[in-house]
């Protein structure tokens, strides 16, 4: 029998915490329209949100009812918990309440792990490196910094040739693909993670594997030796449209090969692309520097502004951390 699941209560004193529901809408889109110039993926997620049967959406209210902000704490896996969607009032920042919302979120992830029964866990998140407030609550929190990645775009080189290195992944090769990523350095160093939309880093377990091979995600490269018995790399991949208001690409969630073959493998990717007919490719690197030297010789290139730089933290779970809202 699993234990029970007993909600955490909150650290601030103004704020109480409760699940967000349908009614909570409006509150929520006059928040989105105030972050990133309205370019805010708030709301086209809000009804996956709501509906999560594993996770919690949560918003924190004030004595009057009114909603101050909202996070979303989403399980990923088995141990795997991801905290994300952490929203603010603008009217009402400087008042410790993302603080205090990403105290709720950090305990509620303790509770749910405790109420699964599972064993080890951890919960994570990203940020941006330039957000140096959040950096300091994450220490406060216990949270590690390891990872970071930087985004790099190219555009399309067409070329059949080299798309032809790639051939999509099938249920029966994942035993060949396992063995590939557990004697990878890469997967080690990107902490066995894609780090998916929204900056959403993800576990390559098998169960995940299987399931983006079934949805055609999976594309393994046979560029060095070009033998096509032989995995040189591996790519995940999709097409879509990262962020609202912005045109589809060929996006790379996971980026991997031999070593000394990123170059190849990269310049491969933007032909693969090409046969989507997209205009670009986009991908975040874990940010290394034998990896930023390899990516630029084969093409891609980080934001003009400098943009697009992703700090992975993790905190493990079980281990008694205190949680407090104070600085």
């Amino acid at each position: 029998m699993q234990p029970a699941l007993h909600l955490p209560g909150s650290t601030h004193p103004e704020l109480t915490f409760r699940r967000v529901t349908a009614e909570d809408r409006r509150a929520l889109e006059a928040i989105a329209a105030q972050t990133w110039d309205g370019n805010d993926y708030l709301m086209d997620v809000f009804e996956a949100w709501i509906a999560d049967p594993e996770g919690m959406f949560y918003a924190g209210c004030l004595p009057d009812g009114r909603l101050a902000g909202a996070a979303k704490l989403t399980r990923l896996g088995v141990g795997e918990w991801w905290l994300e969607g952490i929203r603010v009032d603008p009217s009402l920042r400087g008042k410790g309440l993302g603080r205090a919302i990403h105290a709720y979120g950090v305990a509620l992830a303790e509770a749910m792990h405790r109420a699964s029964g599972e064993g080890a866990a951890e919960v994570r998140f990203c940020t941006d490196v330039s957000n140096a407030p959040v950096h300091r609550m994450a220490a406060a929190f216990q949270f590690r910094q390891v990872a970071q990645f930087w985004r790099y775009s190219a555009p399309v080189q067409p070329s059949q040739a080299r798309a032809e290195m790639f051939r999509l992944g099938t249920l029966e090769q994942l035993p060949a693909l396992r063995a590939f990523l557990d004697s990878s350095p890469h997967y080690a160093n990107a902490q066995q993670s894609a780090i998916e939309a929204r900056w959403q880093c993800r576990r390559l377990s098998d169960a995940r594997l299987q399931s983006l091979v079934a949805q055609g995600m999976i594309w393994l490269w046979h560029g060095a030796a070009q033998d096509s018995a032989r995995i040189d790399g591996v790519l995940i991949g999709y097409v879509g449209s990262p962020y609202r208001k912005m045109p589809p690409e060929f996006n790379l969630t996971y980026l991997d090969a031999r070593v000394g073959k990123l170059a190849s493998i990269a310049r491969d990717a933007r032909a693969l692309a090409a046969t989507f007919g997209v205009p670009s490719a986009r991908h975040m690197l874990l940010a290394r520097p034998e990896r930023l030297v390899a990516i630029e010789q084969a093409g891609w290139r980080r934001p003009k502004d400098d943009s697009g730089k992703a700090c992975l933290f993790s905190r493990t779970l079980g281990t008694d951390n205190p949680i407090s809202s104070q600085p």
